[in-house]
């Protein structure tokens, strides 16, 4: 007896319902998919314990007749495709017809369909894979399913769900997705009888977007145009400022199926590069139009997975979208004020309130405390505390006296003085003296502050302090001719205005050479503006540089700024079509093992794009060449880079250069940029200002953080009160 069986039709329902439907969302996603082939509108989903109990999809679209609603469950039925010359070109959603199928399978099902020519719809019901009922009902347009008790006759399946709750928002997400990708389609979601979302199918993406994911995530995006080679990119991207620590919320689309890709990601991720910090992952929902030739999404049972004929041309089609987007369209940050600086300007609003008239909440409580007081029968009886200081001041004083006429007498007996052990007490200092400040149009109010003033101590620049006590001669006489010969200006006359001096020029800031005679760090891939009229007002902390252009203030981090004019000046060369090459006198050896001379030797083409020349041999590659702009170490590091990423992904180098190129210029960007915290003249400060002015790609550093952030005149009028 033969031991190969042919399973009935029942068992290959459950087989194809577990490569499609594991769980409600699964099943939602299908019926959801269905309809959008159908031509809907209008998609409703309702579901009620996850799905697990009761879940309804009814939509608007063509609707089948009595016959096609009974063929549509059989496996393998479908109206997509015909023969096999179809599933190389498949636009549609679903294709296979297994969905039906498989859900029918593992539920109790009711079908309730009808076509705009009919006069009446058609009624199909069964249980787990069986088909009790067909009849004629009255049902609106389109296709109404629903499915209960889900997975009731599998409790292996039914186990291995999660709780109603995780069950609910797997669905949620799905539905999410499916209705940004169909911004033309009236999504309404509802969950438990709550409604969760609801869209207006108004063909506007961004609306869609705010009705699914809020205004907060809605309002930081920015919309992308693009593409090349006949891939087209539409969609929106998030702003620099506003990233998140995973990739949950990075949405792709082809040509508007949800998919998942390692190419799409690393393109977004790669134009994104110098523009976050690292860790941090940008947000997008992003559509690609690819001719249907050119993708295949038969590789996956969800159809979650997708495979391109040229992986090269979509990876450079949505990275020249999107960094053309940052380039453009990101603008530097605003700087913003936190709550306590909103509550002050309200205390602002009351200032101003006295200009015309009006009393404030602290003048009321003195002027009812004073009523009281005058009210009052048994007033307080005022307490003198003067008499209560001047004898404590007498005791203080007895005691001090005591303590020197014991210390006079240990010392005629030679006992050391308190004043050789110790500093002796510091004597009372007058208080401080109060400063008045007016409040501009207010002569009125005058607030009292506190000024406290040091005396400039020249000891302590040599390392002594203020008690400190030199009996030798010689020694003071060495001490204050070092002083006069060092600090002239301290000891013989002090200067008329206090102004900072530039620091000593240090190894690393001797290092940074600035083009002498010319503004422009000469970026050849960004359009060069003319500079506008600015004034630098100043520098504080020695880091960040205050200049005020047109109607606006930028405050300037200097180190960022510089960094980033360095780092695009590096890329502009690595990027050429022609890289520039610096040849070595010696030839540089670099061990390798066989697979990695393997490797070279494959992509050899695509490491001379780089800017390498080079040998291989058995175990050895010898340098003649490197990128310029690199040194002779870091030419070493960026090569076996290369030659390891390309050998550990698979990937060819030409896609996944860009993000390993970029990130091997961090550190070069960095080492010659000025540093904060340190005085430079003002040629540096000007020239950094300039190109920041000149160039719009000047906005963050290699590492993401922001190189400027703006203040607006009409923004600081308001915070003090002048609008």
């Amino acid at each position: 007896m033969g031991i190969i069986n042919v399973l009935d039709i029942s068992v290959a329902n459950l087989i194809a319902a577990g490569e499609v439907v594991e769980r409600p969302c699964n099943a939602v996603k299908e019926l959801v998919e269905n309809a959008i082939d159908a031509g809907a509108t209008s998609v409703t989903v309702e579901i009620k314990r996850g799905g697990i109990s009761f879940l309804r999809v009814m939509d608007n679209g063509c609707g089948m007749s009595g016959e096609d609603a009974v063929t549509a469950i059989r496996r393998h039925a479908t109206s997509k495709i015909k023969n096999a010359s179809d599933l190389t070109a498949i636009g549609t959603l679903g294709f296979r017809g297994e969905a039906l199928a498989a859900i029918t399978a593992v539920s109790e099902y009711r079908i309730m369909t009808k076509r705009a020519a009919d006069a009446e719809g058609t009624l199909v019901s069964g249980a787990y894979g069986k088909t009790n009922e067909v009849s004629s009902t009255g049902c609106p347009d389109g296709t109404t399913i629903i499915c209960e008790r889900l997975f009731a006759t599998t409790p292996a399946r039914l186990k291995f769900l999660k709780t109603d709750a995780s069950e609910g928002s797997a669905v949620g997400q799905m539905l999410e997705k499916l209705a940004v990708s169909r911004p033309e389609i009236a999504f309404r979601f509802i969950s438990d009888g709550a409604l969760k979302f609801s869209t207006m199918g108004d063909n506007v993406l961004k609306n869609a977007i705010y009705s699914v994911y809020g205004s907060a995530f809605a309002s930081k995006l920015i919309a992308v145009q693009g593409g090349s080679r006949g891939i087209r990119v539409e969609g929106y991207i998030s702003s620099p400022d506003f990233v998140r620590g995973n990739r949950g919320m990075q949405q792709f689309f082809i040509n508007n199926r949800s998919v998942r890709s390692k190419t799409l990601t690393a393109s977004l991720e790669s134009a994104f590069a110098s523009y976050l910090a690292p860790s941090k992952y940008p947000s997008c929902v992003l559509n690609i139009q690819i001719p249907l030739s050119l993708v295949d999404v038969n590789i996956h049972p969800a159809k979650l997975e997708v495979k391109f004929s040229d992986d090269k041309a979509v990876f450079d089609a949505l990275y020249s979208a999107v960094r053309g987007t940052l380039v453009s369209s990101v603008s530097r940050p605003v700087l913003e004020f936190t709550e306590k600086s909103m509550r002050a300007e309200g205390n602002l609003q009351n200032t101003a309130n006295i200009r015309s008239g009006e009393q404030t909440k602290l003048d009321l409580m003195f002027r009812e405390a004073s009523e009281k007081g005058a009210r009052s029968e048994n007033p307080a009886p005022k307490i003198d505390f003067s008499e209560q200081k001047s004898e404590v001041l007498a005791e203080k004083t007895e005691k001090i006296d005591e303590k020197q006429e014991k210390i006079e007498e240990k010392s005629t007996l030679g006992i050391p003085q308190a004043s050789e052990k110790k500093d002796a007490p510091k004597p009372f200092t007058e208080a401080p003296r109060l400063q008045k400040y007016d409040l501009a149009d207010d002569d009125d109010i005058t607030v009292d502050v506190p000024v406290v003033r040091e005396a400039p101590n020249p000891m302590r620049r040599f390392g002594l302090g203020s008690n400190t006590n030199v009996d030798d001669f010689d020694a003071r006489s060495r001490l204050y001719g070092a002083m006069i010969k060092e600090a002239p200006s301290a000891l013989r006359e002090l200067p008329k205005t206090k102004q900072e001096e530039p620091l000593p020029e240090t190894e690393e800031s001797a290092e940074i050479v600035l083009p002498k005679g010319s503004t422009d760090a000469k970026i050849p891939h960004e359009a060069a503006k003319p500079i506008p009229e600015y004034r630098i007002v100043g520098e504080v902390f020695a880091s960040y540089v205050i200049i005020e252009v047109e109607d606006k203030m930028l405050l300037i981090d200097k180190h960022a700024a510089h960094e980033r004019i360095n780092f695009e000046r590096l890329r502009a060369n690595m990027t050429a079509d022609t890289p520039n090459v610096q040849m070595l006198l010696a030839p540089d050896t670099i061990e390798v093992t066989g697979e990695e001379a393997e490797i070279c030797r494959e992509y050899r083409t695509e490491l001379e794009k780089v800017g390498f020349e080079f040998e291989v041999s058995e175990r050895e590659v010898r340098l003649f060449g490197i990128p310029e702009e690199h040194t002779q170490t870091e030419a070493r590091e960026l090569f076996m880079t290369l030659v390891t990423e390309t050998m550990e992904t698979g990937e060819p180098i030409s896609l996944g250069k860009r993000g390993i190129f970029e990130k091997a210029l961090y550190q070069s960007a960095c080492k010659s940029a000025v540093k904060a915290g340190r005085v430079y003249d003002t040629a540096h400060i000007r020239w950094i200002c300039d190109n920041l002015l000149r160039y719009d790609c000047i906005k963050f550093c290699p590492h993401g953080r922001p190189v400027a952030f703006e203040l607006s005149k009409k923004e600081l009028d308001a915070r003090f009160g002048r609008t």
